[in-house]
């Protein structure tokens, strides 16, 4: 690689044989679900994104952190109308960050290619549930679909 005002060099090699090379093209990187860790940090970015938009009223970033069609589907103003009930209520998301995720059952990638999962978190008055589906995106998970909402615990 060269930095800034480096200059290129050239000097004559003597000639190499040439290697025969599969006409294959390079395998696509295998999709695997991230460990225990990475699904936390997944869940807590999307949750956060969201009560983040909810105590502002700005959906925007939320958006913007979500994969290509994700945005192309949402508008900040159709995310405002989806989350309103919670806008609502005042609904404050943060203590998220003091428990750990439980998932209702294993993340999983879809035959699309997708990354779901569901689960909950125990507090407490309300229980926080969520559905979030994640789309590889030059190989990052991005949010593609996200459901989450409130339960008081009996």
């Amino acid at each position: 690689m060269l930095s800034d005002g480096a200059a290129a060099q050239t000097r004559k090699e003597p000639a190499k044989p040439v290697e025969q090379t599969s006409s294959k093209a390079p395998a696509a990187p295998q999709l695997v679900v991230p460990d225990a860790q990475g699904l936390a940090v997944l869940i807590y970015n999307s949750l956060i994104a969201l009560n983040h938009a909810n105590l502002t009223g700005n959906y925007s970033v939320l958006r913007d952190l979500a994969a290509p069609e994700f945005q192309k589907r949402n508008s900040p103003k159709q995310l405002a109308a989806t989350f309103a009930d919670m806008w609502a209520r005042n609904v404050n998301l943060s203590p998220i960050v003091l428990y750990q995720p439980k998932l209702a059952r294993d993340a999983a990638i879809d035959d699309k290619g997708f990354l779901r999962m569901a689960g909950f978190y125990e507090t407490q008055p309300l229980q926080v549930h969520f559905n979030l589906v994640f789309q590889p995106v030059a190989a990052v998970w991005r949010l593609f679909e996200i459901s989450v909402w409130t339960a008081v615990i009996p």
